[in-house]
């Protein structure tokens, strides 16, 4: 465990060549130096201070932690948050529902992904030639964690600590940035939620945008209660804003907590994405399914009997929202049942439904262009290419004609 050198010294030369290209702290200086053509993986070793704190990242399952940077050539930083599920007590974390660890060299690594946002050579990208952080996700407790849990298997949920990490090597090496986009993909997009505030201690001088991607806290209120608090989620808020402790204590969920930021941030613009039938055993039906049957993680196989009830509730969030924050809060609800968008090209040229293309509706929503407005599809149910269904066809799933189609009500 003492052998950090190499580390080390990827930490040191990164933070050098910073202070030497960014002297300025603009423009000019940073482009001093060229950007990557790949992410690097950095692996913090604890402790390390930050704020005050004593940070120790690690997985749940007690394993390093990585995490990956690719520096840009403009002026401009996003902060991306890795899904990869959630468990909450012993049935949960006992089976494969979350990701509890980073490997490097696989999937984990973003330099295996070139679809969606994530192609850095096609030139619709509004992200890239930006700096990037990828902040990994081996926690299992929506990046906002940090507790050590016996249920009686032991975890370690320190998603807070890790993204901590991450948020103090990006401020040290891309300081002062004109723009920040924080986002994140499904259990991701709570960790581009929760963090989003502490960002902007970090940058204060930023054009700040945050996007969730997948994740509209769709929870039952016996989760929020009895299994919410094993993360030691509330001890992680941020103490200048103590209304936020107040509304997750009074039950009033995403809702109150989108209230409360986009008040106490209103420069910055707020969204959430997600499609009208989120599927999947991993997808937003799949973890509310569970939810609505006592936590059992078999309920997540058939995650197509809670389609219905997540749609109904994932519009009355986003719609309420809307109505509170109408100034810097905006979703879009595209059609079909697939679970995140952020690495799809359907980013680019999906209008099923008569949406707008994802990318438009993401460059309005930097730029404060009329053109953000509040998305929702008009055939909402029917399925594209590539998106989840149960096999065979299984209630509210249909065939109607050539197409597959999600029905909802009598």
């Amino acid at each position: 465990m003492k052998r950090t050198n190499p580390v080390q010294a990827l930490f040191l030369s990164i933070a050098t060549l910073t202070a030497l290209g960014a002297a300025g702290c603009g423009d000019d200086a940073t482009q001093a130096i060229a950007p990557d053509e790949a992410f690097r993986t950095i692996s913090p070793v604890g402790p390390i201070e930050y704020e005050g704190q004593q940070l120790s990242p690690q997985c749940m399952d007690g394993s390093p932690y990585h995490f990956f940077v690719r520096r840009g050539s403009v002026n401009k930083v996003l902060m991306y948050y890795q899904g990869g599920g959630a468990c909450w007590e012993q049935l949960t974390c006992s089976v494969p529902v979350c990701d509890d660890n980073v490997n490097p060299e696989g999937g984990d690594n973003p330099n295996n992904r070139s679809s969606g946002f994530g192609d850095y050579n096609n030139p619709n990208n509004p992200f890239r030639d930006w700096h990037i952080v990828f902040v990994s996700y081996c926690s299992c407790d929506i990046h906002f964690g940090d507790a050590a849990q016996d249920y009686p298997l032991h975890v370690e949920h320190r998603g807070y600590q890790n993204a901590r990490v991450a948020e103090k090597w990006a401020r040290e090496n891309f300081p002062n940035p004109d723009e920040v986009f924080v986002t994140g993909s499904s259990a991701g997009a709570y960790g581009a939620l929760f963090h989003g505030p502490l960002l902007h201690n970090a940058w204060p001088n930023a054009k700040f945008s945050i996007l969730a991607d997948a994740g509209n806290g769709v929870i039952t209120d016996s989760f929020l209660q009895l299994n919410f608090p094993n993360w030691n989620f509330v001890g992680n808020l941020p103490p200048d804003i103590p209304e936020l402790e107040q509304v997750l204590n009074d039950g009033e969920g995403m809702v109150g907590y989108m209230d409360v930021v986009t008040d106490r941030f209103p420069d910055t613009a707020w969204g959430n994405y997600s499609t009208a039938f989120d599927g999947g055993t991993g997808g937003q039906t799949g973890f509310y399914n569970v939810m609505l049957n006592d936590n059992d993680p078999l309920d997540a196989v058939t995650w197509w009997e809670g389609s219905c009830q997540f749609n109904d509730q994932m519009r009355k969030q986003a719609i309420e929202t809307a109505q509170i924050a109408p100034s810097n809060y905006r979703y879009y609800i595209g059609s079909g049942s697939r679970h995140t968008m952020w690495g799809n090209n359907k980013v680019y040229d999906d209008t099923t439904g008569g949406v707008p293309p994802i990318v438009d509706w993401v460059n309005a929503m930097r730029s404060r262009g009329s053109r953000w407005a509040n998305v929702e599809c008009s055939n909402c149910g029917l399925l594209l290419d590539g998106d989840v269904r149960p096999e065979p066809l299984m209630t509210p799933f249909e065939q109607v004609g050539d197409d597959v189609i999600i029905q909802c009500g009598p």
